[in-house]
Formats: structure tokens, C-alpha cells, sequence
């Protein structure tokens, strides 16, 4: 048996992992257009930040490849899958064949398309490449530096940015940090802390462009200010990289649909990690969510069925978790519905929300202490019951599965 797999991340090294363990002789081969060997990519903050070395990062050292018998091909890019003829096409090599296909080409960083954006010192943090490149202009200049985004790789960059003495500016088109993953309470966690550090946070704010000829001078704000920096780092969402798989016959939304085998609907083709939109049980249609966990697990699960070994893929929630600068929070399902139960520890240290709708369990946010955290997300994942009604008239009666909650008081909003 041939597997082919492309993608060299989370989702591609978990899967090559899983199709050796159940197929001791297959042959397999992985695809990377980087250079490098098998890294994290969300700990790419912490090397800017230079609290880690980049051997840290390695999840897959040229040790891993070996012993498994996998032939690895870096900085190799697939320009087209061919399911017909079996065939995977590389832009500077032969074309290869394959019995099974796993494409988990992950996802690239999305452009502001504004002038300016392509002048040294603007980044797309995606790659160890441009890591290293903010990581050197860091050293080079001094001056202020802008994170143009909310999301996560704008507040783990900025995270990463204090850690080197940087004056940051957060600049946010929406009316919250986080406004995909978490609801206005959650986002005030963030605001706070940032604001503790003396981070300047835009919000309701857009960059139109950046200024400077040899070298990036400042940036043009919506409000009608131009802020001076030396270093703007772009974190406004990622795109799934589906052009390989364009008039394959391989179903696609804005990311490949995949079933929970992970397999698309052309024979022998599956996909995993952040280039896949599998079924959500909570929203009731495929969707992407583009998170580590997530994709080491679809990874296995593609791995195992390409090897006929009949995994199950259960991640079909959306749900995210982090922390920064002390701050933690974690979400899951829906941040809104028909009812909400709500509880605040004295001094709002600490808030959590479940979420209902149509009398079922459909969403939480946790942030400060995520206490039950594991709980919730497996009870959601099953779909399990719960009539929030019997919830009341507190959250510490009724409500035994989520540990510690005796320590805060709550109601239900309707």
C-alpha cells in the first residue's frame, strides 16, 4: 500500500504515525513545502519571545522519519491532486502515485490587501520563516510595534512581544478581543490584562496601510491617527489551503468536507487539520476550526482509516482555549442561546456561562478558572440533555457536575 500524505504538521505527523503503527509495511510519503522538519507551530510565539530554542519546537526530529520508515520531502509544493490517475503533482519534481491520500495542508495567513502590506517589517505569523524574520528585525530596530487582529495569533504575539520590552499596539476591527471565541465578559479578561501591561488596544479600529520605503515607519488607522512603528505583525484570520484539490471532484465549502472517518467523498482521498470542515453536532453542518488539538486527532483518525483500521473522529464542536498574560479562558459550542446561566466570582476574577438552547446544553465560556472544563466539552460532544429550569434558582444546587461551583452565585437569563 502507497500513502501519500501532504502536510508535514499536527494533522500529517499524527496520521503517519497511525498508518505505521497499524500497517507495519506500507509505504509512506509525507509532503512539506517548508524546509524544515515537523514543528508546533503554536509555540512559534515563544520563540519570537525567546523563551525557547527552535530545536523545542521539533515535534518530529529527522529521528522520527527514520525510524519509522517515512520518506519525508521538504520544501516541496503540491500544485494538484489528480484522484483519477492516483496521482499527487509537485511543482519541481515527478509526479507521485498513491493508493490513499491524506491532504492536510493546513492554512495560510489572510492579507488586509491594503498598500503598504508587502514593506519590511510587515509579518504574517504562520511559519517558522517569518518567526525568524521578526525575530531578527526585533534585534534590528527599536520603536513601537502594532498587531493588526484580535484573534489568537494576535494576542499570543503580543504576548510574545512584551516578554522583549516592545511598546504594542493591538489594533481590532471588531468591539472585542477574541470576538470569534469569545463572548464581550470573556474578552474583558483580556482587555484587563492587557491594559495592566500597558498595551494600547484600538478596537472598532482598521488599518487602511503602512507608510516607509527601505523599511515599515507607521500605519495608517481608520480613526484618521497614523502610528508610528517599526514592526506591524498581521494576525486578522487564516484561509484553508484547498487550491491542490480545485477541480478534483473533492467536495468544498470554504474547507474540504470530510465525514467522520475523515474521508472526502472521492474514494481513497481523506483530510484533516485546519484545511477540513468536518461536521459540527452543535451547529448541525460541517465547519472548520482550526485548532492543534483537533487536528493531531483528526490526523489519527485519517491515519487509521486509511489503513482500514475504522476510527472514529469525535471533535465536531467548535471550542478553543488560551492563555495570555495570565489570563485564561476556554469556549465551547454557541457563546449565545435561548437562555444563559451566568456566575461571577467576587471581583469578576472568575466568569462562567453555560449556554442553552431549545432546552439542550449547546455552548459554555470559562475564563479564569475552567475548572470542569473536560466535563462540559464531553457533554457536549454527546449531546446530552439538560433542562437548565432545573438548574435554578442558583448554580449550586442541580448542578454537581461542575466542581467548585458552591464558591460563586449565578442566575439565568432569558
Amino acid at each position: 500500500m502507497d500513502y501519500v500524505i501532504i502536510g508535514n504538521s499536527a494533522a500529517g505527523i499524527s496520521a503517519a504515525h497511525e498508518i505505521r503503527r497499524q500497517d507495519r509495511k506500507g509505504r509512506i510519503t509525507v509532503l512539506s513545502d517548508e524546509p524544515t522538519f515537523g514543528y508546533s507551530r503554536v509555540m512559534l510565539p515563544q520563540y519570537i519571545a525567546r523563551k525557547i530554542r527552535k530545536k523545542d519546537m521539533l515535534i518530529a526530529p529527522k529521528s522520527f522519519y527514520g525510524s519509522l520508515g517515512i520518506e519525508l520531502y521538504r520544501g516541496q509544493t503540491v500544485e494538484r491532486v489528480d484522484p483519477t490517475a492516483g496521482r499527487v503533482h509537485i511543482r519541481n519534481g515527478k509526479p507521485l502515485g498513491y493508493d490513499r491520500l491524506l491532504v492536510a495542508t493546513g492554512s495560510s495567513a489572510r492579507r488586509l490587501h491594503v498598500p503598504g502590506e508587502d514593506l519590511p517589517g510587515v509579518y504574517h505569523l504562520r511559519q517558522m520563516a517569518d518567526a525568524e524574520a521578526i525575530r531578527k528585525d526585533l534585534i534590528l530596530t527599536g520603536g513601537r510595534v502594532i498587531i493588526v487582529g484580535g484573534g489568537l495569533v494576535g494576542v499570543k504575539g503580543l504576548e510574545a512581544l512584551i516578554a522583549r520590552k516592545r511598546e504594542v499596539h493591538l489594533v481590532i476591527s471588531s468591539d472585542r478581543i477574541l470576538s470569534q471565541m469569545l463572548d464581550r465578559e470573556g474578552s474583558e479578561f483580556f482587555l484587563r490584562s492587557f491594559k495592566k501591561r500597558g498595551v494600547d488596544v484600538h478596537l472598532l479600529t482598521d488599518v487602511l496601510g503602512f507608510d516607509g520605503k527601505e523599511g515599515l515607519k507607521g500605519a495608517h488607522l481608520s480613526d484618521g491617527t497614523f502610528l508610528r512603528c517599526t514592526v506591524a505583525i498581521i494576525g486578522k484570520g487564516v484561509d484553508p489551503n484547498i487550491g491542490c484539490v480545485a477541480g478534483t471532484g473533492i467536495r468544498v465549502n470554504q474547507g474540504i468536507v470530510v465525514d467522520s472517518h475523515m474521508a472526502t467523498d472521492v474514494s481513497g482521498v481523506y483530510a484533516a487539520g485546519d484545511v477540513v470542515e468536518p461536521f459540527d453536532v452543535i451547529e448541525k453542518r460541517h465547519q472548520g476550526n482550526a485548532i492543534w488539538p483537533l487536528a493531531v486527532e483528526g490526523g489519527r483518525v485519517a491515519g487509521s482509516n486509511m489503513a482500514d483500521g475504522g476510527a472514529v473522529f469525535s471533535g465536531g464542536v467548535r471550542m478553543n482555549s488560551v492563555e495570555v498574560l495570565g489570563a485564561r479562558v476556554i469556549s465551547a459550542g454557541r457563546r449565545y442561546g435561548d437562555q444563559e446561566m451566568v456566575a461571577f466570582r467576587k471581583g469578576r476574577e472568575v466568569y462562567r456561562k453555560l449556554v442553552f438552547s431549545q432546552n439542550r446544553f449547546s455552548g459554555f465560556v470559562l475564563a479564569g478558572d475552567i475548572t470542569g472544563a473536560g466535563v462540559l466539552t464531553a457533554m457536549l460532544k454527546n449531546r446530552v440533555e439538560v433542562d437548565p429550569s432545573a438548574l435554578e434558582p442558583g448554580l449550586e444546587r442541580g448542578f454537581s457536575f461542575w466542581p467548585r461551583l458552591d464558591a460563586v452565585g449565578g442566575t439565568v437569563k432569558s
